[in-house]
């Protein structure tokens, strides 16, 4: 149960960053390269050029809810049992 509940927190936070970057492209601002994570990064920002802002808020929303209906579904199944 723990791990499922990680793992929207680990999706929310990736989604927020992908429309900040959206958001911080589409206005011209430069993003800083990460350190640690950079790879990472890489990934998000080029998902955040092709999706915009638009098309990004649209997959974050999506994926928290997918993300959340998915721990909430697991969480009913562990209380029944």
């Amino acid at each position: 149960m723990l791990k499922s509940i990680l793992i929207t927190i680990a999706v929310a936070i990736f989604s927020a960053l992908l429309v900040l970057y959206a958001y911080d492209i589409a206005h011209g601002n430069e993003i800083p390269s990460s350190s640690t994570r950079q790879g990472i990064q890489d990934l998000i920002v080029f998902f955040s050029k092709i999706l915009g802002v638009a098309g990004s808020w649209i997959v974050a929303l999506l994926a928290i809810g997918i993300s959340s209906y998915c721990t909430f579904q697991q969480y009913k199944y562990v209380k029944k049992k």
